[in-house]
């Protein structure tokens, strides 16, 4: 447990370092045998210690008290996928595709080839919704957002589910920035 609580603290900084979320928001957790490490609730990601990080099990407990409130939403997408890591985080310009597209497709490269189709789901925070939402969508995808909410990036460890966040915020900025020209561009056409 403790080695795993050290990689979650560690992903944490990174985290906040990439300007992924703002530190008291998202969460990140590791699947066990027996369940899953999870960061508490209202943590900050880059101050994280090994006491708020908690152990809960595939059935909610009483543990799920301390666990952040999206604990439904990881044990979810773990029972439904193969998934070892998972990392959510509030992402500003994938929230805000989420709010414009019903599905988030890449216009770079890497996107298209490390991504494809990222699904926008619905739901909000730690609801049953969310969870049913999120796992179905994460069984063929690698990264989902939440409506207004957030990424749910996963991995086959830490590392690689904070991969599929950067990259997913990565290609949403990417195209944001080619709808802005486009919208530009047909204002221009428009005034000719």
């Amino acid at each position: 447990m403790d080695e795993g609580c050290q990689q979650i603290a560690e992903m944490g900084r990174w985290v906040i370092a990439a300007g992924l979320t703002s530190s008291r928001f998202g969460n990140i957790s590791v699947r066990l045998e027996d369940g899953m490490l999870i960061t508490c609730t209202g943590t900050m990601l880059d101050r994280l210690t090994p006491s708020q990080i908690v152990k809960v099990g595939w059935e909610p407990g009483p543990k799920d008290l301390q666990a952040s409130c999206e604990a439904p939403v990881h044990r979810a997408i773990y029972q439904a996928t193969e998934a070892r890591a998972i990392i959510h985080t509030h992402s500003p310009c994938a929230v805000a595709l989420s709010l414009l597209e019903p599905v988030i497709l890449p216009e770079d490269s890497e996107g298209l080839a490390m991504l494809g189709a990222v699904p926008v789901v619905g739901g909000s925070f730690g609801s049953n919704e969310l969870a049913c939402e999120a796992s179905s969508a994460l069984r063929k995808a690698r990264a989902c957002v939440a409506r207004g909410h957030g990424t749910f990036a996963t991995g086959k460890d830490l590392k690689e589910a904070y991969t599929v966040a950067c990259m997913t915020e990565h290609s949403s900025h990417v195209r944001y920035l080619v709808e802005m020209w486009r919208a530009a561009h047909r204002g221009l056409q428009e005034q000719k």
